[in-house]
């Protein structure tokens, strides 16, 4: 029972702060707040690891923010800048959420997806599918699709990542160069 609601945690910060009350900032910190109160334990162990060889396995996430820049005026089906002033992220608010999303929220979701991943068999579904409801306001269908099919398949490669490894090390540092990219390109676009 427990994995089923530490599963619902972006589910409930999503459908409250995004769908009911749209605001990005409060979105994220209700997720995170729920992430630091699922895994107390663990972030109070957790310690900075060393530099690993196989960080190379990380590379691949630097395309995304220049895919994604590139991308943008093609598949959002709303203006930018009035979708991210609709979710109160324009100026300083967006300017602040790119090192919150592009730094912390990686290495929190890291540490809240990792055992899900290894005790939940539909945990890659599931981590997804509650980006499809943020981004359901942004991109048509088919594009929409085409992003929860690479979610699934970057949650899944994070778990491959983190037994090949054995550690979270090279999977945040694969999900930081992804959500780095995704806000930073997001960001250029509004310039």
């Amino acid at each position: 029972m427990k994995k089923y609601l530490r599963a619902l945690a972006p589910y409930i910060a999503v459908m409250i702060f995004w769908c009911a009350w749209p605001n990005a900032w409060l979105a994220i910190l209700a997720y995170h707040a729920q992430i630091l109160l699922w895994n107390w334990a663990a972030l109070r162990k957790l310690r900075l690891p060393k530099a690993r060889k196989d960080l190379f396995l990380a590379l691949p996430t630097v395309l995304v923010g220049p895919v994604l820049y590139v991308l943008l005026p093609l598949i959002a089906k709303t203006n930018l800048s009035a979708w991210l002033d609709t979710y109160h992220l324009s100026g300083a608010a967006l300017l602040l959420m790119i090192p919150y999303f592009g730094l912390v929220h990686p290495m929190l979701e890291q540490i809240h997806w990792h055992p899900l991943r290894e005790t939940f068999v539909w945990s890659h579904p599931v981590f997804a599918g509650y980006h499809m409801i943020v981004l359901s306001s942004l991109l048509t269908l088919p594009w929409l699709l085409l992003c929860w099919c690479v979610l699934v398949g970057a949650s899944f490669s994070w778990r491959l990542m983190c037994h090949r490894t054995r550690g979270l090390t090279v999977a945040v540092v694969s999900h930081i160069l992804a959500d780095l990219g995704v806000i930073v390109a997001a960001w250029a676009r509004t310039q």
